[in-house]
């Protein structure tokens, strides 16, 4: 029995939001704060046990707004002149009308749509087996909808209930700050329907139609086994600490062995012989005879003399014994001989061996007959970073072997990293107070189905493509993509300057992709909505040096040609470009995507340094200087690049930019070293690069 998909409808952030399950783990990263905690704290108020909570805050503010822009005229015109007993009659039947026929005014609640698949020849289906819909025996799915839904004789209690308060904020809003007054008593007629609404099942059809209510949520709860394990789990390496979860754990562990049971059950009996032996009992009372003489004196005093005898007793018995052990039973480390206390082994260690015994002890609980699944919020807790590669794929190991499905929630670029694209399903930010739910898994999967080589090659790159450690693009508010390590050097380095202060106080992705990479990451930032600058080299003949034989060059850049080619016909040669980025049809993908190169106004240059040294020089890479020249500059400027030596019978010989850099092909990380150990950026930031960054601030 699996969980396959839910599809969640006005959830807090979430529109509209379609969560597919593996059938084993499903890693679900996020940022902090973009709804992850949401989004497992709705399933388990669906699934689990505990008491189903239900808040005006788990409702989408716009859905809230439609509603009462609505309801509000209603609610103002029937207490303007209507009475109590008229409530029912005269306002909710305005409201939620008897009649199907008629229009109700409800407030768009929350509503899960939920499959579930399973094995015919393998699962046992007697607990499902109401709730089929379908006779078709090749279909083997049932169908659930989870609905929050407004009981309107609850609501009628609730209304009837507030009656006075309602008619006396309705009767006060002529009077002064109307507009915040009216706010309050929208706020409460809010409140008032949220305490009307009731947790809803219903099974249906694939359609979701043909709804059939069941008796109650717990008919539904039924068929799940399903355990939490929060992010804020109650651990500490403090000394002071008393909580001793780990011990706690490892003793509901041990109580499901038969073994342990029987000697827990034989102790109460040997330590209580030797207190009955040597008449423990009565020594305590003895001494608390004497220890209490002066006090029973001073009562005798003021009561007549009618104490009698107070003392302490002791009566120790098996539920006393038994709880004893339970408290001074803890876990302990043996190293070489030493037994160190839970606290020892610090908060990583031990987060990760309550996780463990979380797993172990769900374990045994496993039900064949109901949908098994354990979710883990941030397992990552107190980690250091190799900790948690070997621990996920420990977990995606252990729930394949144990044929269970969970949830996984992080925001470990490791976690992310290891356990790689096909588990992984990203939640990001998607405006003010809204949140959305992408599946880059499908993405992969819909890749190898193509029958496209290009497509399944895509595929690989992006496995691969998380496997060396960029997966932090998930997380990531904006991104970078970049050629290679010099490119690398200034961009870091630029955004120190105060004229980028805001990019910096936000989360980029910094990407090294090289020249003809950065178009297979299209897709994924499609899907993922992540505004990304582009920046790599224009690359033309390098042989082209005067302005007009660059402007008809063609271009070898494998990333701006295949941009270049989504809405041309063909390879673009120089002066295109130029004219391409004039239109700003550079920028693609309804502004998600800006392609940033080298132009005529960057010195005619076709990499990043030609535009630096061109910058900073004041000409293009035509312009032609003696060699004493260039070492004069050198010396002056403290710039690391290399001057090739004077030509044949040549005393003095003439050099290009592009000569210069030929030379210092082998010292371009050294040559960016010098632009920043000697605070040159603001004189060397190339033009292209400055206004592919001002675009990505914006």
């Amino acid at each position: 029995m699996k969980l396959i998909k839910m599809i969640i409808n006005d959830y807090r952030q979430f529109d509209k939001a379609e969560l597919n399950f593996d059938n084993d783990v499903t890693i679900i990263a996020g940022a902090n704060n973009s709804g992850k905690t949401s989004l497992i704290s709705l399933i388990k108020n669906m699934i689990s046990s505990e008491k189903i909570t239900y808040a005006e805050s788990d409702i989408p503010a716009k859905n809230m707004k439609i509603w009462i822009d609505r309801v509000f005229p209603v609610f103002k015109d029937f207490f303007d002149k209507g009475k109590i007993e008229e409530v029912e009659a005269n306002l909710i039947e305005k409201i939620m009308p008897l009649s199907d026929d008629e229009e109700k005014i409800l407030l768009k609640t929350t509503e899960v749509y939920m499959q579930i698949d399973y094995n015919d020849a393998e699962d046992d289906i007697k607990l499902f087996a109401d709730y089929i819909m379908d006779l078709d025996e090749n279909k083997h799915s049932f169908y659930f909808i989870y609905s929050f839904e407004v009981n309107r004789r609850l609501f009628t209690k609730n209304v009837v209930e507030s009656y006075e308060k309602l008619k006396r904020r309705f009767a006060e809003l002529e009077e002064p700050n109307k507009e915040l007054k009216q706010r309050y008593l929208q706020q409460l007629l809010v409140k008032i329907y949220v305490n009307s609404i009731k947790p809803t099942c219903y099974f249906c059809d694939k359609e979701y139609n043909n709804k059939c209510k069941m008796d109650d949520v717990k008919e539904l709860r039924k068929l799940f086994n399903f355990t939490y394990i929060k992010a804020s789990r109650p651990l500490d390496d403090d000394d002071t600490d008393h909580s001793h979860m780990l011990s706690k754990q490892m003793i509901k562990m041990v109580e499901l062995d038969e073994s342990w049971n029987e000697l827990i059950n034989s102790l109460p009996d040997e330590l209580l012989k030797p207190i009955q032996d040597k008449k423990i009992d009565e020594k305590v009372r003895t001494a608390s005879l004497k220890s209490l003489k002066d006090t029973i004196d001073a009562l005798e005093q003021t009561n007549g003399g009618k104490t009698g005898e107070l003392m302490l007793d002791m009566s120790v018995t098996e539920d006393d014994i038994s709880e004893l052990l339970q408290k001074i039973t803890s876990t302990t480390y043996n190293v070489d001989g030493y037994y160190l206390g839970e606290a020892s082994q610090g908060l990583g260690y031990s987060n990760m061996i309550y996780m463990h015994l979380q797993l172990k002890e769900y374990e045994k609980s496993i039900n064949p007959l109901k949908v098994n699944v354990f979710f883990i919020e941030e397992p990552e807790s107190h980690m250091h970073p190799q900790m948690q590669q070997v621990f996920i794929k420990y977990l995606i190991k252990y729930y394949r072997e144990k044929g269970l499905q969970g949830v996984v929630t992080t925001h470990s670029n490791e976690m992310v990293r290891v356990a790689g694209i096909s588990h992984l399903r990203v939640i990001r930010r998607a405006g003010d107070f809204k949140s959305a739910l992408y599946n880059p898994s499908s993405l992969v999967e819909n890749l190898k189905k193509s029958e496209k080589d290009e497509d399944k090659e895509l595929a690989n790159f992006f496995d691969w493509f998380f496997e060396i450690g960029y997966s932090e693009i998930v997380f990531a508010d904006k991104a970078i993509l970049y050629e290679g390590d010099t490119e690398r050097l200034l961009i870091r380095k630029l955004l120190t300057l105060p004229k980028y202060e805001k990019l910096s106080q936000q989360y980029i992705a910094f990407i090294q992709v090289g020249g003809a990479y950065a178009y297979n990451y299209r897709k994924l930032i499609e899907l993922l909505k992540i505004k990304t600058l582009i920046i790599t080299d224009l690359d033309y003949d390098k042989e082209c040096i005067e302005a007009e034989e660059i402007k008809k060059s063609e271009i070898t850049n494998a990333t701006i040609n295949n941009f270049y080619k989504e809405t041309n016909s063909q390879n673009p040669k120089v002066e295109q470009l130029y004219g391409w980025k004039v239109n700003k049809e550079n920028i693609m993908n309804n502004g998600l995507i800006y392609v940033a190169y080298q132009t005529s106004d960057d010195s005619y240059a076709r990499t990043l340094e030609e535009a630096m040294l061109g910058k900073y020089f004041g000409f293009d890479i035509s312009q032609k200087l003696k060699r004493s020249d260039w070492c004069t500059k050198k010396k002056n400027s403290k710039l690391q690049f290399s001057i090739p030596r004077n030509r044949q019978d040549e005393d003095d010989s003439e050099f290009s930019l592009r000569d210069i850099l030929k030379s210092s092909t082998g010292t371009k990380t050294d040559f960016m070293y010098s632009v920043i150990m000697n605070n040159l950026l603001n004189k060397m930031e190339p033009n292209y690069i400055s206004e592919g960054l001002e675009w990505l601030m914006k």
